[in-house]
């Protein structure tokens, strides 16, 4: 059987270490490894082929400063990709999008389908709906037009894929026939399929200088759509338990406020290191005594906080902060690999975790059954082969 070109369109690629990029460059190079004619058109300079992958660069940086400066290199960007895709679609073709600028689909699937492409939206996160929900009912109606452009993208692609059901109810909300919604989970990085070592975890740890600790971890962006309040609060009523401390592994744009209120209300038992690198992130996911997930309900029908997928596959039992009755909540409470407190909730937060410190046995069965979990929902061969059926 031949099979279709495939168009790959986000900002990033590698050698990018940004998520979507990340999750990219694992899709691509594993199409292309099945026999799939693959490219991608990305910012950057490094074009090429790699790995079977032809990579299309459209001349500027991905990276970006303040606000204006992030809006000229996204409309720059765009300007490119309609170009690129003028001459490079041919009828047949699967030009799947990102949303890496935000709204990118909307502005490059006319270009596409004129010239006989079928296009995929790869939605990882529902905009201007964030926008509305960040800055309030005044952006929203501001914002409407672009909305409306973006739900005519979507009405005329061939495929929408989401990475959770509850935006998958969103995007169907928007006309979008239910037959071409499709979920497809995001993946859990593949270096972490191999459990990490007790010596790297020891060793993990021994850096931190929390060697003797129960860790509770966040390991992430601490970007808008996340909330902090519970884990915050928990920390304040568990300051005077030495023994229990507080661990944020990350960068983004609520990193400084995160930061002033540790040191406003001098939260000894919280510290705040850079990320880890790829190559080190199972022994850093794994080495923490239980994992942090947040998400402010605003956001819910419009994100899916992809970070769960690499805190199952480490082992680690998890604690969401957010929707206490939505979708995430449910996996972990079905999966027995979990449990959920609401978003304000730290008294809730400090007692399970004070639980789970005090009752290793339970602890140990919660981080056995995540794996189980990671291996039934988030696993790249299992979305790879969802990914080939959506391209068909």
């Amino acid at each position: 059987m031949t099979r279709p070109r495939v168009i790959f369109i986000n900002r990033v690629y590698w050698p990018s270490l940004a998520a979507t990029s990340q999750l990219l460059t694992d899709l691509a190079e594993g199409l292309a490894a099945r026999g799939w004619p693959v490219h991608i058109i990305a910012a950057g300079h490094e074009a090429g082929p790699r790995n079977d992958v032809i990579i299309h660069r459209t001349g500027e940086g991905d990276r970006h400063g303040g606000l204006i400066s992030r809006a000229r290199n996204y409309t720059r960007f765009i300007r490119q990709v309609r170009r690129e895709l003028e001459t490079l679609v041919q009828p047949g073709d699967r030009v799947v999008v990102m949303t890496d600028p935000p709204l990118l689909g909307a502005a490059v699937t006319p270009v596409a389908v004129k010239r006989g492409a079928q296009v995929i939206h790869w939605t990882q996160d529902i905009y201007p709906e964030i926008v509305a929900a960040h800055f309030g009912a005044l952006a929203g109606a501001l914002l409407f037009p672009l909305r409306a452009r973006r739900d005519a993208a979507w009405r005329a692609a061939g495929r929408c894929v989401v990475l959770g059901e509850t935006m998958a109810g969103t995007v169907k909300g928007h006309g979008v026939p239910a037959d071409r919604v499709i979920t497809i989970a995001n993946w859990a990085p593949r270096e972490l399929h191999r459990p990490s070592t007790e010596e790297a975890r020891f060793a993990q740890r021994a850096a931190w200088g929390l060697a003797d600790k129960f860790v509770v971890a966040y390991s992430g962006n601490l970007g808008r759509v996340h909330e902090f309040k519970a884990i915050l609060g928990a920390a304040d009523i568990l300051r005077d338990r030495p023994d229990i401390a507080f661990l944020f592994l990350g960068t983004g744009a609520r990193l400084a406020e995160v930061r002033s209120i540790a040191t406003k209300t001098r939260l000894r038992n919280l510290h705040i290191l850079p990320p880890a690198p790829r190559e080190n992130l199972a022994a850093s996911l794994a080495s923490a005594d239980v994992q942090l997930v947040t998400l402010n309900p605003a956001f819910a029908p419009l994100v899916y906080p992809s970070k769960l997928a690499g805190v199952l596959a480490a082992g680690r039992p998890t604690i969401f902060v957010g929707p206490p009755d939505g979708e995430i909540a449910s996996l972990l409470k079905n999966g027995n690999c979990g449990a959920a407190v609401a978003p304000s909730d730290g008294p809730g937060l400090a007692q399970l975790i004070t639980r789970w410190q005090a009752d290793p046995v339970e602890s140990t069965r919660i981080a056995q059954n995540a794996r189980d979990i990671h291996k039934k929902h988030f696993v790249f061969e299992s979305a790879l082969a969802r990914w080939e059926d959506a391209l068909v």
